[in-house]
């Protein structure tokens, strides 16, 4: 078994996951409740269209998860996401702004779809006439 699979498997738990935020992020005060946390899909993948060039991009995060009731300093949506690596890999930081791109691109892609939609049938008259 690959130390990456017992990473992700241990910090899957909820008590666990939110124990190291709150720890590092909070100095051990209980802000991020476990029993709030809830698991988000890990795998994220967009198409890139360039002039008359195509790419896809697949990426995978070790872990994420949203705590969507917190209501601390105001805030009501929480996404936390955890890396593990056995050893330091200084490109870490570009491969974590490539998941947050491929992310904000699908997002991206589907509020336009909703978007252009919502606008398209502005275009059209109540008997379904332009």
């Amino acid at each position: 078994m690959s130390p990456d699979t017992v990473l992700k498997n241990y910090w899957s738990g909820n008590e666990e996951f939110a124990d190291l935020f709150n720890a590092v992020l909070f100095n051990g005060k209980q802000v991020i409740i476990p029993n709030e946390l809830e698991n988000e899909d890990t795998e994220a993948s967009v198409v890139l269209v360039r002039r008359n060039h195509m790419q896809g991009i697949k990426a995978a995060r070790d872990n994420i998860k949203i705590q969507k009731k917190s209501t601390v300093y105001g805030v009501q949506f929480v996404l936390l996401g955890l890396e593990s690596q056995e050893h330091i890999h200084y490109a870490m930081p570009l491969r974590v702004m490539g998941y947050d791109y491929a992310t904000y691109k699908k997002q991206y892609d589907n509020n336009a779809r909703q978007y252009q939609d919502v606008s398209s049938g502005m275009d059209e008259h109540s008997d379904g006439s332009k």
